[in-house]
């Protein structure tokens, strides 16, 4: 990626939304999964707390599989490859893989 993101802002790589079932049938907009998830390709260096003025870093890192309101974000398009920008607080969740140790 070309560009630095500032405070809490994320690059996201979104799965593409699809439109039609397996089979070729349409998906209206009101039956569409309100949810989308992607890859973070890039995150800002955190935000500034308003109480302590000290710096918070960001929970996420690179090559995080995250899920976001659909209509979340601002798209983006750099060297042919698009982006949606959020901000950490959109993000709804983390797509967690428990490591063999986590199983216990």
């Amino acid at each position: 990626m070309s560009f630095k993101l500032l405070h809490d802002r994320i690059a996201v790589i979104a799965e593409p939304i699809s439109e039609t079932t397996e089979s070729g049938l349409i998906i209206g907009e009101a039956v569409m999964s309100p949810l989308r998830y992607g890859t973070v390709a890039n995150v800002g260096t955190g935000h500034v707390s308003e109480h302590t003025s000290e710096l918070v870093p960001m929970i996420l890192s690179n090559g995080d599989r995250v899920f976001f309101h659909r209509v979340s974000g601002q798209p983006l398009e750099i060297d042919g490859v698009e982006y949606v920008i959020l901000s950490q607080g959109e993000v709804i969740g983390i797509d967690y893989q428990p490591e063999a140790s986590d199983k216990n």
